[in-house]
């Protein structure tokens, strides 16, 4: 699911389903609102991987807007 963080900056959320498993992954996708993309297949880190594929894209989600802080709170003086 896409989610507009700024005018400029919009991230994507899903989830994959492990080669194997019947676990998924998230992952995330950060771009620029024109869809240049900034940072791509971003993981969440997850040794035993999540049941539901909703569950997954949420973490996905939490984890990009804690990056997407983390780096707006780095690059001010």
């Amino acid at each position: 699911m896409a989610q507009q963080v700024s005018p400029e900056v919009v991230y994507h959320s899903y989830a994959l389903l492990r080669r194997g498993e019947h676990k998924w992954d998230g992952w995330y996708d950060v771009l620029l609102a024109n869809g240049r993309p900034l940072r791509t297949f971003v993981r969440v880190p997850s040794r035993e991987g999540f049941d539901d594929p909703e569950l997954a894209c949420q973490a996905a989600e939490i984890l990009a807007q804690w990056d997407l802080k983390a780096a707006a709170s780095a690059a001010r003086p």
